[in-house]
């Protein structure tokens, strides 16, 4: 099982590590969405993040929004996503311009990818995985406990697993639950692998292995009650952000058979 684990793991870091760029060739405007196409050569999966280039004079170039990959077409090698404004550097001091894609502009797919968060159960887990997967260069989340605290969110929800890898650059989120090891995106919580990972789980810490003593939390609202479940409650952010994942439901369905 370990050697198996190891070799998945190779595969997944040279899948996931490495943006790809492409022209946009067409852009159509779909209700309140504005959708785009692009000849990419390398596959690339649905719920992949990253943004789109607009070229200036005197060879600069301005990032003017994110995009989100919708599908990928093996055959024809398009690759259809739809964009939304760019958050990346909010400043409110400085007037936004009013850009739009327009073909011809580049998109940039799986930003960060290089730089990842792992939430694990435990100190023994974490430094076993992020030690057997190389070329990453890990958040520790010692960072994202102090994030949370920040937010008072002893409990971490979606958007803040979002805003904490907006504002570190980090483009992919790992999740040890149960005995196997879950890629996201860590912006769009979309997943994109599962690799199995049997591992002795020791005492566990909540809401994940982190070296800060205590979350503090808010007064009222979502995320401020203490976490009382790991696997449990991962899962279910994994399953409500993931519903016609394949992938997950399969998962599930043999989760389920191994239970009963």
């Amino acid at each position: 099982m370990l050697r198996y684990f190891l070799m998945l793991s190779f595969f997944m870091t040279s899948l996931f590590s490495a943006s790809m760029n492409a022209t946009i060739s067409t852009v159509t405007h779909d209700k309140e969405i504005t959708l785009a196409t692009a000849t990419l050569e390398s596959s690339v999966e649905v719920g992949v993040t990253g943004f789109i280039v607009h070229p200036l004079k005197q060879n600069h170039q301005i990032i003017i929004a994110n995009l989100e990959v919708l599908s990928y077409d093996k055959k024809s090698k398009e690759v259809t996503f739809k964009t939304s404004p760019y958050t990346g550097l909010t400043q409110n001091s400085l007037p936004n311009g009013n850009w739009e894609v327009t073909v011809g502009d580049e998109a940039i797919f799986a930003f960060a990818y290089n730089r990842a968060l792992l939430i694990a159960p435990d100190e023994e887990i974490y430094h076993f995985l992020s030690s057997k997967i190389p070329s990453i260069e890990w958040v520790h989340p010692d960072k994202f406990a102090t994030f949370l605290s920040y937010k008072g969110h002893p409990t971490p929800l979606k958007e803040d697993f979002r805003d904490f890898c907006v504002v570190g650059a980090t483009g992919l989120l790992y999740l040890y639950l149960e005995e196997a090891l879950f890629t996201l995106d860590c912006k769009s919580f979309s997943l994109l692998q599962i690799t199995p990972a049997a591992i002795k789980r020791e005492k566990e810490k909540l809401p994940f292995y982190s070296r800060v003593d205590k979350i503090y939390a808010g007064w009222f609202g979502k995320g401020t009650s203490e976490l009382e479940v790991y696997d449990e409650y991962y899962l279910e952010l994994l399953n409500q952000s993931n519903q016609k994942s394949t992938l997950l439901s399969e998962y599930n369905k043999k989760s389920n058979k191994g239970k009963n």
